[in-house]
């Protein structure tokens, strides 16, 4: 639980909860999530979301030219005077101190921000995969990934000499800062650590030859994670281009929320060119979302892999492989896929089996093996 919070802490800062209502989701008392959490961290929980907000806003305030009010809002802090104070009590000067020590101070249309990662990091294959599956708020184009938001459009490239994603974002989205930065973070699977894993995965002989041959292979995540739920539902048993063509239908003609799915009907979906029963799923899991009845931000693996195998319309294998790109879960393995069968030369069974050995890292494992196959 403490390793769970303090992830949490890292991926959102809290901007839009408080630390009581995370605490709230664990089944402990706070005092003993307190104690867990300072047993690992050596501090406790409000003091290292301090420390991590504070560490945000220092790397905006060095890196960027954005307006210290928006460096506040960004990484929590809600005023520039709470963001000063802690400042002063952290470093014992002000943001106006760090900004004259670091970036310049001319402002203008667009700020940079940075995400590191750890090498290897096989950045082509993964734009390759989103390219081909784009929906119609991204593309893919002269090596930079590209993604609507809010209005306005957004740029991720590589700096592989840097170990670092480059993101341009327009000035007005600075408030935003640390969401993107975050939503980045999850859907280049930038917080994997690949010598962890292919040193445990390439003990297995056929693994070893992909790694060797492939290094740095990363697990995609996704931006919105009821957009990658419709993706995924729309793409079972088509091509991906198929699929491609349909995600955008459906967004152009009806939306890509769950309020515009649910408000229409299986009916008016189905016309879009599915089939009734993906309509039906479709609409169904719409509802569901927007009645609160589905909670995609659940964190516990089983408990999202059951409440999603519980829904008409939603198998195994779909459910096991949002738990790769939506949770985020590095162990989900589909062995039911036809084509990681097919790249072992084993049956279902067999292969479940086999991938035993691969735990915890068996999402890797599969994106090593699907690659195999091209």
């Amino acid at each position: 639980p403490a390793r769970q919070l303090a992830q949490h802490i890292d991926e959102t800062l809290l901007i839009d909860e408080t630390l009581g209502q995370v605490t709230q989701g664990y089944s402990l008392s706070e005092r003993h999530l307190r104690r867990l959490f300072v047993a690992a961290y050596g501090v406790e929980p409000k003091q290292y979301l301090t420390t991590r907000r504070l560490l945000f806003a220092k790397q905006l305030l060095q890196d960027t030219t954005i307006p210290i009010t928006d460096v506040a809002f960004s990484a929590g802090f809600n005023t520039p005077g709470r963001l000063t104070i802690n400042m002063r009590q952290a470093y014992g000067f002000t943001p106006e101190r760090f900004r004259q020590e670091g970036a310049p101070t001319k402002t203008t249309g667009s700020v940079t921000l940075r995400a590191d990662y750890r090498p290897p990091f096989d950045f082509e294959t993964l734009l390759g995969i989103l390219q081909a599956r784009a929906t119609p708020f991204e593309r893919v184009e002269g090596g930079t990934y590209y993604r609507r938001v809010g209005g306005f459009e957004i740029g991720v490239s590589n700096l592989p000499e840097k170990n670092r994603l480059s993101i341009r974002i327009p000035v007005e989205l600075s408030r935003q800062s640390h969401a993107i930065v975050r939503r980045v973070r999850a859907l280049f699977d930038l917080d994997a650590n690949p010598l962890v894993i292919q040193e445990a995965l390439g003990a297995d002989p056929l693994l070893a030859a992909l790694i060797a041959k492939h290094p740095g292979q990363r697990v995609p995540g996704c931006w919105d994670r009821f957009e990658l739920l419709l993706r995924v539902v729309i793409g079972q048993h088509i091509s991906v281009a198929g699929a491609t063509t349909l995600m955008r239908r459906l967004v152009e003609q009806i939306g890509g929320t769950p309020a515009a799915i649910a408000a229409s009907s299986p009916e008016v979906i189905a016309a879009l060119g599915l089939t009734t029963k993906r309509a039906d799923t479709i609409w169904n899991l719409a509802r569901l979302v927007e009645a609160g009845e589905l909670n995609l931000d659940e964190r516990n693996p089983q408990v999202f892999y059951e409440q999603f195998v519980a829904i008409p319309g939603i198998g195994p294998w779909t459910a096991e492989f949002l738990r790769m790109r939506v949770l985020r879960w590095p162990d989900a393995f589909p062995a039911g896929d036809l084509g990681l069968q097919k790249a072992m030369g084993l049956t279902e069974k067999k292969l479940g089996e086999r991938a035993n050995a691969w735990k915890p890292w068996r999402s890797y494992a599969a994106m090593w093996l699907w690659r195999s196959l091209k």
